[in-house]
């Protein structure tokens, strides 16, 4: 209807625009080549647009034939790329089922999308899903040397390298993914555990430290990254002989987190070793009441010697006493009371544990067979066997 009614008055307009020509009134001479051409006004002006139109319309004819080689590629590529879309799909739709030679299939046949680092970044993926390393290499080398997608194929470079075993190639690839983004968590955390993966303790901590200080990564975060590599380097610090280095290393780690058991564990026994017993049955105390675990029950145990079965008994009450709901203070327990030839207190401690265990099974066998019950020895022995692993104790001497 709107429309209807816009031509309607357009057609007016133009009637009254001819109308109007029709009526001026005056005379035009031309000459041209000695030739004198008169006419009306409203003829010259008719014959003026005329002639405008004609040319828009060889205008638009010419523009016509001259463009359809150029329409035809126009028409030919957006098919191909159409095409090179489709298979961009099928690659992606396979690297989620983890069909890794149908995606580098499909990924070889989006070459044709405008934007190539797409393509090549699924050919990349596929690739190294089929196992292709030499394939994805090239791929992710590809997207490393453009500027726009250098992160992207550092990244996927650096991944090879560390599956590859290849750690200070990694280490090298993620310092330059650092330099073109300092601020990415990826970067940060990647380069700190190849650091300390390769035994780059102090470079680790480094990092960390400047991570913190740009807030890339929280100080509650860091802490316990922290703590596991100061309780690596304090390792090795041991296996050195540099037994002052590594208790420093091993309290540090202990301070930032409690609940790591290996941390409380070695700062225990290097405090033992230097005869500081009270520091380390502190370090001990906080520890346990932070997480208590197996690893904590035989350092707390190894304060005392082993064959001195009455002290050993004494030190799993202190132990237990200082959670009496934990089960591991109750197996310590029951496992010093074994040791020291009172089963009936370690029946009634292993009775009140709702537990099904490698462990518990075991203590149970050692109980029996310590009390004359050889097939429910052998039983509970058996069922050790099938049940789930767990540590399994150091058995206490009959």
């Amino acid at each position: 209807m709107i429309r209807g009614l816009g031509f309607f008055i357009q057609l007016t307009l133009l009637v009254l625009a001819g109308v109007w020509l029709a009526e001026q009134k005056g005379a035009v001479s031309l000459e041209w080549h000695g030739r004198l051409i008169e006419t009306s006004v409203g003829v010259l002006i008719l014959f003026v647009v005329l002639a405008a139109l004609v040319l828009i319309v060889l205008w638009r004819l010419w523009r016509l034939v001259w463009g359809t080689p150029h329409a035809i590629g126009r028409f030919r590529f957006r098919r191909k790329r159409s095409k090179g879309y489709a298979a961009l799909i099928r690659s992606l739709n396979a690297l989620a089922a983890e069909d890794g030679p149908t995606a580098l299939r499909h990924a070889s046949d989006a070459e044709a999308v405008g934007e190539p680092a797409v393509s090549h970044l699924a050919a990349a993926n596929a690739a190294e899903l089929a196992g292709d390393n030499a394939r994805a290499t090239a791929e992710y080398t590809r997207l490393k040397d453009r500027p726009d997608t250098a992160l992207i194929g550092l990244k996927g470079l650096a991944g090879l390298a560390e599956k590859g075993g290849d750690l200070p190639r990694a280490v090298e690839l993620v310092q330059q993914a650092r330099k073109i983004s300092p601020k990415s968590p990826w970067a940060v955390r990647a380069l700190f555990v190849l650091q300390a993966r390769t035994g780059a303790f102090t470079e680790a901590e480094r990092t960390l430290s400047d991570a913190v200080k740009a807030g890339i990564v929280s100080q509650a975060e860091a802490d316990p990254f922290l703590a596991r590599v100061l309780v690596d380097r304090a390792t090795q610090a041991e296996a050195a002989g540099n037994h002052a280095e590594a208790l420093t290393d091993a309290e540090r780690a202990h301070q930032l987190d409690p609940t790591l058991s290996e941390a409380a564990a070695m700062g225990v026994r290097l405090l033992a070793r230097s005869g500081r017993t009270p520091a380390a049955e502190r370090m001990l105390t906080r520890s346990w009441a932070a997480a208590p675990g197996r690893t904590l029950a035989r350092a707390w145990m190894a304060l005392t010697p082993k064959s001195d079965a009455t002290a050993r008994l004494r030190q799993a009450e202190r132990l237990n006493g200082l959670l009496h709901d934990s089960e591991e203070g109750r197996l310590a327990l029951a496992e010093a009371e074994l040791a020291a030839g009172r089963w009936a207190d370690a029946r009634a401690h292993l009775a009140g544990l709702n537990m099904a265990n490698t462990r518990y099974c075991m203590l149970m066998a050692y109980l029996e067979a310590a009390s004359g019950n050889e097939a429910a020895g052998r039983d509970w022995f058996e069922r050790s066997l099938a049940e789930p692993a767990a540590a399994v104790p150091l058995m206490p001497a009959a």
